[in-house]
């Protein structure tokens, strides 16, 4: 077992520790299967005399409603008998079934029926009787031996079959006790077993383990002082001798890395006191050019904060100019607009003219057509009194037409009255007419004045937008001018910003270079120390 590896060591005594669990545990488990098949044969017993008694209870109470019936003749004396008769049989079958392993129970409960349906028939037979011919009769069969012969009979049998239930439940009650002990003795001495192999087991790894983990600790401590002449003297075939071959390889390579770590230091001693020389004169130098480019930083900044004042003064001027310019595009857009609606209204009233002047040659033809109006009315008028004249004259046969020359003369003076008025206002619409062409004569003349005034302002404004865009146009190059000098400004200080962000780097760097070259001349030193330390 020394020879095996430490994990195969470590499972053949899980191993054998788990085979010896597994046999308790088989044992275990067959003395509980035991345990709780007594159990359940118990539990069957049981409900076996439970059933037996309540069968005898059914009896008795079967006869003692048959004889509270026959004393008393009153029918609810009989309800145990009905219910017996009821689950008399089911309580037999019962019991048969509980009992069919077991043959000299099977013969008694054919004992038991045959008793149980004697009894039943001489109560049936007495409450007959009692129903029939009366107490008397009844009483006589209730005191012969018939009756009491049969539950005697049933008695016996119960008694019978509940001993022998009580010997089997004994029986099994001891076999169970012994099974549990058996069980018990097996568990505690396997448990004993289990801890006796655990611990043996544990204590030969343990011991296999440790032995060569101390000459390892003490290998490793003197190592660690810097003996590297020691060598791991463990030959075992399992992990612990791989690892002693290890440390003997790393032990050699300990040995060679010591010997190159003190050649390498005498020459790190002389190439750090050379690097810190010159990293001394290349900080002096470095800290001078920083500062003369951090004083160059500083002026570039002022003459770029100058040239963004000027840039954004320009900016502001050009939007100015831009904003003047667009204002005038916009007020001679709307003199155009103004200019081609004085043409539309000039146009329109030119219109308006000559429809009044159409208008007013219509109405004087309609005055014309009015004079011939009343021209008619007046003949109808006088038409109209020469027919009533001839009416008159015409007598009775005339009165008819005379009627006619009535409405003739009435409907000439509607007309000469209707054209009186309407000559009065076609006299009104002339007026009207002539003022309108009155005013829109003169709305004609105050739209020319507005055009030729309108002309005037399009050339002062198109005069004025052309002299604001070149201005704008002018604007724009000095804006372009500024953007490209502040370009050029913020390119010339980034590239400051940079040579004095180089210079500060160079000389952090330098400075970090001094402090290397110190810390190695240091580390050079401490290292030639550590080397010494150890013995090849």
């Amino acid at each position: 077992m020394l020879n095996m590896k430490i994990g195969m060591r470590i499972l053949t005594g899980y191993a054998v520790a788990l085979l010896v669990v597994g046999a308790i545990g088989v044992v275990a488990y067959r003395a509980t299967n035991e345990l709780v098949s007594s159990a359940d044969w118990v539990t069957h017993t049981h409900k076996v005399k439970e059933t037996l008694a309540d069968l005898l209870s059914t009896m008795k109470d079967a006869e003692t409603g048959q004889r509270g019936f026959v004393l008393t003749g009153e029918e609810r004396y009989l309800e145990p008998y009905t219910a017996a008769v009821k689950t008399v049989d089911a309580r037999i079958q019962d019991v048969r079934e509980l009992t069919l392993d077991n043959p000299s129970e099977q013969s008694r409960i054919a004992i038991l029926q045959s008793a149980v349906a004697k009894k039943m028939a001489e109560l049936a037979e007495t409450i007959a009787l009692r129903r029939q011919r009366g107490e008397k009769a009844a009483v006589e069969v209730v005191l012969t031996d018939k009756g009491k012969n049969a539950m005697d009979e049933i008695r016996r049998v119960v008694g019978a079959m509940d001993d022998e239930e009580s010997g089997l439940l004994k029986k099994r009650d001891q076999e169970a006790k012994a099974t549990a002990h058996f069980a018990t003795l097996t568990m505690l001495v396997g448990g004993v077993l289990v801890v006796v192999l655990v611990s043996v087991v544990g204590i030969l790894i343990q011991r296999s383990i440790t032995r060569p983990l101390g000459v390892f600790m003490q290998f490793v401590a003197r190592v660690g002082e810097g003996d590297l002449r020691q060598e791991a003297k463990i030959k075992t075939g399992d992990e612990l001798g791989e690892l002693g071959r290890y440390l003997d390889q790393m032990v050699a390579g300990l040995k060679d890395v010591a010997a190159q770590a003190r050649f390498a230091t005498d020459n790190l001693t002389s190439a750090s006191a050379e690097i810190l020389a010159s990293t001394q004169q290349q900080a002096a130098s470095t800290g001078e050019q920083a500062a003369a480019v951090q004083q160059t930083t500083i002026t570039m900044e002022e003459v770029t904060q100058s040239g963004a004042q000027i840039a954004e003064r320009a900016k502001q001027v050009a939007a100015s100019a831009e904003a003047t310019s667009a204002a005038s595009h916009a007020g001679l857009q709307a003199m155009q607009n103004t200019a081609k609606t004085m043409e539309g209204i000039r146009d329109q009233a030119e219109a308006v003219a000559e429809n009044v002047v159409s208008l007013s040659e219509k109405t004087q033809a309609i005055g014309e057509i009015i004079s011939t109006v009343n021209d008619l009315a007046e003949q109808s008028h006088l038409l109209a009194l020469n027919a009533a004249i001839e009416a008159a004259a015409a007598g009775e046969q005339g009165r008819s037409f005379s009627v006619i020359a009535s409405e003739v003369k009435n409907l000439a003076d509607q007309s000469r009255e209707a054209t009186v008025q309407v000559r009065s206002i076609l006299g009104d619409i002339q007026k009207g007419i002539n003022t309108s062409v009155m005013l829109t004569e003169e709305a004609v003349k105050r739209v020319e004045t507005g055009k030729q005034q309108a002309d005037v302002a399009d050339r002062t404004i198109r005069t004025m937008t052309e002299n604001i865009q070149q201005s704008v146009q002018a604007f724009q190059q000095i804006v372009a001018g500024s953007n490209q000098q502040q370009i050029g400004f913020t390119q010339v200080m980034q590239a400051v910003r940079d040579i004095g962000q180089a210079s500060q780097q160079t000389a952090a760097s330098t400075q970090q270079l001094e402090k290397a070259a110190l810390n190695l001349t240091a580390l050079s030193q401490q290292l030639q120390k550590a080397v010494e330390r150890y013995r090849i």
